[in-house]
């Protein structure tokens, strides 16, 4: 899928740029970003640009590609736990090569889920693989907040949501929610055109 050509000027509104749980976006297998010794296209400098403004403007502390309609592997993780200086990081192509420890259980949402908030089980800690935008590989080891969030967004660029998490009993419980999640998606088709 081509990026679109981020405008600085252009504004974002809360809440319009997030495609919502039933947008078929959010279940795509994303593709890789090519990375030469230069770094990333500057599309995909763009598009990481408009990652963190929607992610301040939304709030949150992940975003990924699919969550805006792109079929890249693209994360941008705000660590809550972190200095303000190293609260923010960029992952082209992040693959997690290892995972950690006991599974925790931890309340967790999702943009694309508005007000939707339930415990998922996930390991501890995860080693990650990534490439910042200027082509510098990178590997993280973290069993804090920072891995949780990285799980999360991964699991958005191979089209799983956090939802998917759940046992099938608690999927019946969040069905007329789920339901009203999809509604709502439809009526934000509607009132964005997409």
């Amino acid at each position: 899928m081509a990026v679109k050509a981020d405008s600085e000027a252009e504004e974002i509104l809360p809440g319009r740029a997030i495609r919502r749980y039933g947008n078929a976006c959010l279940r795509v297998t994303c593709q890789p970003v090519p990375v030469s010794a230069r770094g990333v296209s500057p599309d995909v400098v763009a598009l990481v640009k408009r990652l963190w403004r929607i992610l301040g403007v939304d709030g949150g502390v992940g975003l990924a590609a699919p969550q805006v309609g792109i079929d890249l592997n693209v994360v941008v993780v705000r660590d809550p736990e972190a200095a303000t200086a190293k609260s923010r990081t960029t992952m082209i192509n992040p693959e997690i090569v290892e995972t950690f420890g006991p599974e925790v259980f931890f309340e967790e949402g999702c943009l694309s889920f508005p007000g939707l908030f339930h415990d998922v089980a996930r390991p501890r800690g995860i080693v990650v693989n990534f490439t910042d935008e200027s082509g510098h590989s990178h590997q993280i080891r973290n069993d804090k907040m920072f891995a949780r969030i990285v799980q999360h967004e991964v699991d958005h660029l191979n089209g799983v949501l956090f939802v998917d998490h759940l046992p099938f009993t608690k999927k019946v419980w969040l069905l007329p929610r789920l339901i009203m999640q999809r509604v709502g998606h439809l009526i934000w088709k509607l009132r964005n055109g997409k």
